[in-house]
C-alpha cells in the first residue's frame, strides 16, 4: 500500500460522500458528474490494488493476509454494488445509497491500510 493512494482514495470518498448527501437532501438523482467521480474513484482503487499486487509479488506481506484479501475484494465490489442497487432508484434514495457506498469504501480503505502495516 502506498500512502499517497490511500490519501487519494480517502479524499475522493469524502468529497463524493458529501456531494451525494447534499444531492440526496436536495431530492435529486445522482448527477452525471457525480457518477463520473465514482468512476474515477473506482479507477484509483483499482490502481491501488495493482500496486498492492506488485508489492505482494516482491515479497511484502500484510500482517493479516486473510483480512486484507477480504477487504481488497470488498473495495473492488463496493462501488459497482452501490451503482447496481441505485440503478433502479433514480431518486434521493439512490443518491444516498451511493454516498453510503463512498463512506463504507473509506472505512474499508482505512482497514486495509491498518492491516498492511
Amino acid at each position: 500500500m502506498t500512502s499517497g493512494l490511500v490519501v487519494a482514495v480517502l479524499l475522493l470518498t469524502g468529497l463524493l460522500g458529501v456531494w451525494g448527501v447534499v444531492a440526496a437532501v436536495a431530492d435529486r438523482p445522482p448527477p452525471r458528474r457525480f457518477l463520473q467521480g465514482l468512476l474515477g474513484l473506482q479507477l484509483v482503487a483499482l490502481g491501488q490494488l495493482a500496486v498492492v499486487g506488485y508489492r505482494l509479488s516482491q515479497g511484502d506481506r500484510p500482517v493479516e493476509t486473510g483480512a486484507f484479501a477480504g477487504y481488497s475484494v470488498l473495495s473492488l465490489l463496493m462501488l459497482p454494488g452501490g451503482l447496481a442497487l441505485s440503478a433502479d432508484e433514480q431518486t434521493r434514495w439512490g443518491t444516498l445509497v451511493l454516498a453510503i457506498a463512498c463512506v463504507v469504501l473509506a472505512v474499508v480503505e482505512l482497514r486495509m491500510a491498518a492491516t498492511w502495516r
